[in-house]
């Protein structure tokens, strides 16, 4: 018998009822498994208070029917966001169990436990992460970084070779098949490794190993070369990692978000550091520091006028930080304005009368103005305040060589050696004035520190070797 519409709409609402009584079920067990999961609120009563109100909300939102998961997962972020670790590990572990596929739950809580030094818990969870999210780099690469520490070597490797094969030429990738390469002495292919991971990321990764893998190799002149031209240090860059780097839209700590603004600087992306750097003025109006981090980079993107107003509240602020008042009067003397320049230079000296810094730019400035007289008591003034830097040496070096008193002038080139071995202005200077004077002991003493010395600049060291045999002959 054909059904008719009425029984039609009855069987239809009984199937909508049985849904809706089914996810009202689930919804309902969501709930209770999620405020279950909730870690007790840790006593806020120091942090920001749009952070307290954040928890808060997400902390209501845990135990609402319906937005229970959602509360958590906000919970979590915040947490994790602002260094409230236990409890964000505790929220994850209650993700877990409710939203066992999703690879963010064991992924950041990885993170932090290998913060911890929790190496197994850590990389049982990567391993997961990895599992279930098998395109995600970042989860390998960390993977691979903590294997390797732990010593397991051929599963580190397979994780950079899982890497690898979804982009060959992946830098941090190189580097770590590099590091198992030099522990397992495969010199050569640790170098031809760490020359792609160089290019690759622009010569910040692999620098150091590879200086020394040259001269283990015995090719100083590369090794040298690479020194002359270093961008990087030793220390350690985390790669790119966005599901731990999209915490940062729900941090409302204001150290952490400078020093995120610093990374982000630093990997060539001024804009978003920027941005992270006036989401922390906001929480922290009166943080001296965080604005003078946004000043100086507000310079170096050449928003000047945001650099001079962030120097300004600076010396409002901390009247007795010098840094401000010495970039505020270099910025105004740049900008044609002298007298803005001078005035802040003299205001910053009544605030800050024991700054070497602020001694050495007012003898700078008196030196250019020719009162060489005044220019140099206040070079010895910054001297005797900060003896172990070479700069105020050097200057002072110069401007008595050049008035004539040549003794004293290599004497302050010998104080700025002595002050910092290797430094390439007293090196070159002194070198120079051995082999003006003729003196071929003392010339020949300074050129071997020439040959040694990377930081000079090549056309320096090559004009100061051309000198050289000018006046004695060739080199050995």
């Amino acid at each position: 018998m054909k059904p008719t519409r009425r029984t039609i709409l009855l069987l239809t609402g009984i199937v909508l009822l049985g849904a809706a009584a089914f996810w009202a079920v689930g919804a309902r067990e969501t709930q209770l498994a999620a405020a279950a999961a909730r870690p007790p609120v840790p006593d806020l009563s120091n942090a920001p208070a749009p952070f307290r109100a954040a928890v808060d909300e997400a902390d209501a939102r845990a135990r609402t029917f319906g937005r229970a998961q959602q509360g958590l997962e906000d919970l979590a972020a915040l947490y994790h966001a602002n260094g409230r670790y236990p409890e964000a590990l505790v929220c994850y572990e209650g993700l877990r169990r409710l939203d066992p596929t999703n690879p963010r739950w064991y992924h950041r809580p990885a993170s932090i436990l290998a913060g911890f030094g929790q190496a197994d818990e850590a990389i049982a969870l990567w391993q997961r992460t990895v599992e279930l999210a098998p395109d995600y780099q970042p989860a390998h690469l960390r993977l691979g970084d903590l294997l390797f520490k732990a010593n397991r070597t051929s599963e580190a490797a397979a994780a950079y070779e899982a890497v690898l094969r979804q982009d060959p030429n992946e830098p941090y990738a190189l580097l770590g098949l590099a590091r198992i390469d030099l522990e397992a002495d495969r010199l050569e292919a640790a170098r031809q490794r760490l020359e792609t991971a160089l290019a690759q990321s622009r010569g910040t990764l692999g620098y150091d190993l590879l200086v020394t893998l040259y001269e283990q190799l015995g090719q100083p002149d590369r090794a040298l070369a690479l020194r002359s031209a270093a961008k990087a240090s030793g220390a350690h860059r985390d790669p790119p990692d966005p599901w731990i780097d999209e915490l940062l839209a729900v941090c409302y700590d204001p150290f952490r978000l400078a020093l995120s603004a610093g990374t982000l600087a630093r990997e060539g992306q001024p804009d978003e550091a920027i941005a992270l750097l006036w989401r922390a003025i906001e929480l922290a109006p009166g943080d001296v520091a965080v604005r003078f981090q946004l000043a100086l980079l507000a310079r170096d993107q050449k928003d000047l006028a945001t650099a001079r107003e962030q120097l300004r509240r600076c010396t409002v602020l901390a009247p007795d930080f010098p840094d401000a008042w010495y970039h505020l009067s270099v910025l105004q003397n740049d900008a044609g304005d002298r007298t803005a320049a001078e005035r802040t230079l003299i205001e910053g000296l009544n605030q800050c009368p024991d700054s070497p810094g602020l001694h050495l730019l007012r003898a700078q400035r008196l030196r250019d103005a020719g009162r060489t007289g005044e220019a140099v008591a206040a070079f010895r003034q910054s001297i005797r305040l900060r003896p172990n830097e070479p700069e105020a040496y050097v200057e002072l070096g110069i401007m008595l060589v050049r008035s004539g008193n040549e003794a004293e002038g290599v004497r302050n080139f010998l104080a700025a050696w002595e002050a910092e071995p290797g430094n390439p202005a007293a090196l070159s200077l002194l070198a120079f004035q051995a082999i003006s004077s003729g003196d071929e002991a003392e010339a020949r003493h300074w050129m071997d520190q020439v040959a040694l010395q990377p930081r000079l600049p090549r056309a320096q060291a090559d004009a100061l070797r051309n000198a050289f045999r000018q006046r004695f002959g060739q080199l050995p």
